[in-house]
């Protein structure tokens, strides 16, 4: 293009140049020739949504009036024109001292209302001939591919329910990779896949020249970010070649300037026990008392699924009859009236349950068991039949009426501002009197990190969302001072310094999203927050799910190396109604029941819901507990569908698996050449070795084994003088340096 048509910014890195007479924009990465620009459709900079004086709304081009460059900034000029507007509106593209970040900015004069602005308009598209993806921070992350076929237009919130739960985005094309970054409760991104057999596009810049160009395009992929409140920046940030490991590793290092990047190394001086968290499953109880109230507050139903005691023998049956060492015990249900009953009015203990008396000695056996005890609350969500009711602790709508929430068990709940939550939290017969009396390790306060960031209305407790986000974490400081450690629902990255545990960012109901649906986007599920947080938090999923269905799920967890959930529990002493039977084998297909099975093994006669966790167990407590304080440094694909992939957690571990439908043969560096089925994998580590194969150290068998292999004196398994093995289903051969050993349900080799 010609110089006079345009400013241009540039260093070693970038250039970016802007069109004066448009504000269209492109964005050149000198290391790969890679070219990111505005929106190829519209000869504009983006768009403002303006409020007139009728109350109406209107989408307003950004057209400049005038255009100049400021040192190491492009200054925009518009004045967009409704008719009874004087909106003067200032954009600001500058060059940061790193050589390659584009902050983007604007600011306004004049009375005019606007309701957002939309600087990233459609941009930075991706073709499907570019062999790109977005990364959308999604719980643990969707990778979109921009060659799927999918046609969609889906908004993230940030920190929305499954909204972007990191403030960024990542995209790659033509192996170039791009990071777009924010700090604002208040931006949502919009990414729009367009699938067309021709399309006719203007590209202002191709080549530094601006030209048309007619492509035969099958699919594009364009984001959009929108700006309300006080949302009036973000940053787009070239990375030369890269892909999803270059942009998580970018990310950390913003995540650290925000401060929010708080690393076991700094948490475990102020809170050491936390280190028992590392390796425990999430084993949790949800209903103790389950009553069941109406919209109109009449009780329909009261059911006790487990007494305090019951709680109590079901921790001594994990620790002593399945072995269990390391366990986070939750008990939900607890409260006087029962889950989700009468909150904020916890005490006494459900008397149906056993009361305060019960609950201290269940908390005191199950503590003594070395598990941590971990009791479930909730200070969002306010009922009416509640003898501390008060619609003055209740949210309001910007018309003054009280915010409804959920119909749960207890009824209809009504969601407390959080600011007033924090002063009911911290009343003497809540928080201080649960510690008096039960003692519990943890607390789990529930919906504070899911939900997404409110607005309250309400003149005697107003809250932006930035309000809400500082009283959420004031709870979170709280109960965090008063039990040592904290969690709560899901997670967001705004929490990280606040909590020790997330329970729902890894998966939910045995899926991979509550309501999200990644074919929908064509996407695949990758673990971009692991790789930014991993070493800042433990992390589980939620709710329950079937384990006899639950073999992609348990695979999931075993490719980024996190303990299970375990939420399914049947009532009372589960195990003495649960069925000893193992599932059929398919006829054909994929055995999702896979971890279920214990024929020859270990849990060779146990019930069902026994053998999954105890299987389960031995694969993901051992490596959570080697990588708990590691990064998870790099995730490859080994097959062009991505259902094959490779994690590795620094030097600590490397874990392999195999999510398609087929076999699939890798090269172990323990095992030689191993064979895994679908669902297969193999974990190495210098102390810890796991496979699920058909082949693994020159031995060939039948239908898939299930092995374990863990140093006990801290050599390397090659060289350990004490190795323990589990076995748990299949042959019972094991290649063992140079023979072969029988292993029934476990053995140490000496």
């Amino acid at each position: 293009m010609k110089s006079e048509n345009c400013v241009r910014l540039e260093s070693p890195k970038v250039a970016l140049s802007v069109l004066k007479e448009t504000g269209a924009w492109s964005l050149l990465d000198k290391r790969t020739g890679v070219v990111w620009s505005s929106n190829p459709q519209a000869t504009r900079l983006g768009e403002v949504t303006l409020r007139t004086k009728s109350g109406e709304t209107q989408n307003l081009p950004l057209i400049p009036d005038f255009v100049c460059q400021e040192e190491n900034s492009v200054r925009l000029m518009f004045h967009p024109d409704c008719g009874d507007t004087g909106l003067t509106l200032m954009a600001k593209l500058t060059l940061m001292p790193d050589g390659e970040t584009i902050d983007v900015s604007y600011t306004t004069t004049g009375s005019s209302e606007i309701e957002e602005v939309k600087l990233l308009d459609n941009a930075l598209s991706i073709m499907d001939s570019d062999s790109g993806y977005l990364l959308i921070p999604v719980r643990l992350g969707l990778l979109i591919p921009s060659d799927s076929g999918v046609e969609f237009s889906h908004r993230f919130g940030t920190f929305d329910y499954e909204g972007c739960h990191i403030e960024m985005l990542g995209l790659v094309k033509q192996s170039s990779a791009l990071l777009v970054t924010w700090h604002d409760p208040y931006i949502t991104a919009e990414v729009k896949s367009k699938v067309d057999d021709k399309k006719q596009s203007f590209c202002p810049f191709r080549q530094e020249l601006s030209e048309w160009v007619s492509k035969r395009t099958r699919q594009s992929l364009s984001i959009s970010l929108h700006l309300r409140k006080t949302a009036h920046a973000f940053q787009l940030r070239p990375l030369g070649v890269g892909d999803l490991n270059t942009i998580a590793q970018a990310y950390r290092d913003v995540a650290k300037e925000k401060g929010w990047l708080v690393t076991w190394d700094e948490k475990l001086k102020e809170h050491p026990q936390a280190e028992n968290l590392f390796g425990a499953i999430n084993f949790k109880l949800w209903t103790a008392l389950a009553r069941r109230i109406d919209e109109n507050l009449q009780e329909q139903s009261v059911t006790v699924c487990w007494t305090f005691d019951e709680v109590a023998q079901i921790a001594e049956h994990l620790k002593n009859d399945l072995k269990l060492d390391r366990v986070l015990f939750i008990l939900g249900g607890w409260i006087h009236r029962g889950y989700d009953c009468e909150h904020p009015d916890i005490l006494p203990a459900a008397p149906e349950c056993g009361g305060d008396e019960g609950l201290i000695d269940c908390s005191r056996r199950v503590r003594a068991l070395g598990y941590p005890f971990s009791l479930h609350d909730n200070y969002q969500d306010m009922y009416r039949d509640a003898p501390s009711w008060d619609e003055d602790y209740i949210m309001k709508n910007p018309d003054g009426s009280p915010r409804k929430g959920g119909l749960w068990l207890g009824g209809r709940a009504f969601l407390t501002c959080s600011k007033k939550a924090v002063e009911l939290a911290k009343r003497p017969q809540n928080l201080p009197k649960v510690k008096e009396l039960f003692e519990p390790d943890i607390y789990f306060i529930d919906t504070t990190y899911a939900a997404g960031l409110c607005e309250c209305f309400d003149p005697n407790h107003p809250l932006t969302k930035w309000d809400d986000m500082f009283w959420k974490s004031a709870i979170s400081d709280y109960a965090r001072e008063v039990f040592g450690l904290f969690g709560s629902e899901c997670g967001r990255e705004w929490a990280m310094p606040h909590s020790d545990w997330f329970e729902g960012l890894t998966g939910v109901s045995g899926r991979y999203y509550h309501s999200l649906d990644p074919e929908k986007f064509g996407g695949t599920v990758v673990p971009l927050f692991e790789m930014i947080y991993r070493d800042s938090i433990v992390m589980h999923g939620k709710y329950g799910y079937r384990f006899d269905e639950a073999a992609e799920y348990v695979l999931h967890h075993v490719s980024i190396g996190r303990t299970l959930n375990y939420h399914s529990i049947g009532h009372h002493l589960y195990w003495h109604n649960d069925t000893q039977n193992e599932v059929p084998f398919p006829a054909e297909g994929m055995d999702k029941a896979c971890f279920t099975r214990a024929h020859n093994g270990w849990a060779e006669g146990l019930c069902l819901t026994d053998r999954f966790i105890k299987n389960t167990y031995e694969i993901l407590s051992p490596l959570n507990e080697l990588t708990s304080n590691v990064r998870l440094t790099q995730v490859d694909f080994l097959t062009p569908d991505r259902k094959v992939r490779r994690t590795r957690f620094g030097e600590a571990a490397t874990v392999t698996v195999n999510g398609s439908s087929s076999n699939f043969t890798i090269s172990s560096k323990i095992g030689g050449e191993v064979i895994l089925p679908p669902f297969g994998f193999v974990v190495e580590s210098p102390t810890f070795v796991v496979f699920h194969a058909y082949k693994w150290g020159g031995v060939k068998y039948d239908s898939p084994v299930l092995f374990t292999l863990r140093s006990l004196d801290g050599k390397p398994i090659s060289e350990s003088e004490q190795v323990r093995v589990f076995h748990g289903f299949g042959d019972a051969r094991l290649a063992w340096r140079d023979g072969v050993v029988e292993v029934g349900k476990e053995i140490i080799i000496e």
